[in-house]
């Protein structure tokens, strides 16, 4: 009997042991998709000051900053021609610290600085960064903190698949879902290029946020329910997480910010999405873009706007965060959202609908959000005239709104969310 309940004993710790092992390495952070050696020299380092983190949460530092509405420098450090960034290319002037003095004054509480990076990367296998252009990212980021503004920067354009088959960044989600070998190659890149901003940018405090990348899709510009691209998505968002925390300094608890396919708000519901695990308890962050509808807010080929099921389709569109999301703790920033200014010359009765209706949405949207626990970001791609889509509230050059109807509409914002 003492043999048995020995052997007994011992194949009950054995079994213990070997549950929790399982649970931890089922609880524990999966490495890295992709092996990436060395570089064969170190990657930049910034020689900006360690500064000191407050160990709170995320949740808790919104609240406590009272972050409440934000904006986009769009069209600046994200824009880019024949396949190289470039801050002005896109029309707009660079960006100063009038402008980011002008933003906070205007009652902003967070700056979104797209960044795309095509075209200041090397080649393979260390796919090494251009040194100004880090640079030049981290002055930016640096103006806004100088104003007193919360910053997140990403990677922008990298991933953009204008339509199906036509992939004008290397961050081609398509390409990656389709062949292994195409997957492993992108990812290594992806990897390496959140190695160099991670480990430049480690020493910044907790007014830096990371956000893992933008609007990622095949062309369709639509919501999916191919696994495969959904399923590279979790990955890659995982792998930026893995690749941040491991480059040390403030980046073992920065807040990070991702969002779902296409950033889209439906995506961020399904169950088909996931937030990467992570070391640490309380630092994510999740986004989504809202841009509806299309025909009003991008497009301009809707002049109206304000209908009672229109408004009640923002309430209901952004409800369902609280419990998914915002009950958890994790704050949810919608990164993108507004309407463009429509300008009907032979018209004026129409353009005037316009006006009001775009008013009336920004006011809604803001104020949806508030009551919903979510902060918007307003899309700001500097642009007032032109064909293309006319998002311009300021003046880029003074920080200044650059029309009396700007300035109603950024009134609304930053109300609404007092």
């Amino acid at each position: 009997m003492a043999k048995n309940k020995l052997l007994l004993v011992t194949v009950f710790f054995a079994v213990t042991l070997a549950v929790l092992t399982a649970c931890a390495v089922k609880s524990s952070v999966p490495p890295p998709a992709v092996s990436v050696q060395v570089p064969k020299t170190p990657y930049a380092e910034s020689d900006y000051p360690p500064e000191p983190v407050s160990g709170k949460t995320v949740f808790e530092f919104f609240r406590d900053e009272k972050i409440a509405a934000g904006w986009n420098l769009g069209n600046t450090l994200d824009s880019h021609n024949n396949g190289i960034s470039g801050e002005t290319v896109w029309g707009n002037p660079p960006a100063n610290q009038e402008l980011m003095n002008g933003i906070k004054a205007a009652g902003f509480d967070i700056i979104r600085i797209p960044v795309t990076w095509m075209g200041e990367i090397g080649n393979a296998p260390d796919y090494r960064l251009r040194l100004n252009r880090l640079k030049r990212v981290s002055e930016v980021a640096g103006m806004a903190h100088n104003a007193g503004l919360k910053v997140i920067i990403n990677l922008h354009h990298d991933g953009s698949t204008e339509s199906g088959g036509r992939d004008l960044g290397w961050l081609s989600i398509s390409k990656a879902s389709r062949s292994q070998n195409e997957y492993d190659a992108i990812t290594a890149q992806f990897t390496r290029v959140w190695e160099q901003i991670a480990i430049y940018f480690k020493n910044y405090g907790d007014w830096l946020i990371f956000e893992s990348f933008n609007e990622l899709h095949d062309g369709s510009w639509q919501s999916t329910s191919d696994t495969r691209l959904l399923s590279t998505l979790n990955k890659w968002n995982q792998v930026f997480l893995n690749t941040v925390r491991s480059s040390g300094g403030n980046n073992e608890s920065r807040y990070l910010m991702v969002g779902a396919y296409c950033n889209d708000n439906r995506q961020a519901l399904s169950d088909n999405f996931s937030l990467p695990a992570d070391t640490v308890s309380g630092r994510l962050i999740l986004s989504f873009h809202y841009y509806a509808p299309y025909e009003f807010t991008i497009r301009g080929s809707r002049s109206s706007w304000g209908t009672d099921a229109e408004k009640q389709k923002v309430e209901s569109d952004f409800a369902p965060f609280k419990e998914k999301y915002l009950d958890k703790n994790i704050p949810v920033i919608i990164g993108e959202c507004g309407a463009v200014l429509q300008l009907y010359p032979n018209d004026s009765a129409k353009e005037d609908q316009a006006r009001k209706s775009r008013l009336d949405y920004i006011s809604h949207i803001f104020s949806a959000a508030k009551k919903h626990g979510l902060i918007p970001v307003y899309w700001d791609n500097g642009s007032t005239r032109g064909g293309g889509e006319k998002f311009g509230l300021f003046d880029r050059r003074t920080g200044q709104p650059n029309s009396p109807d700007s300035e109603a509409l950024i009134k609304l914002m930053v109300n609404n969310v007092l």
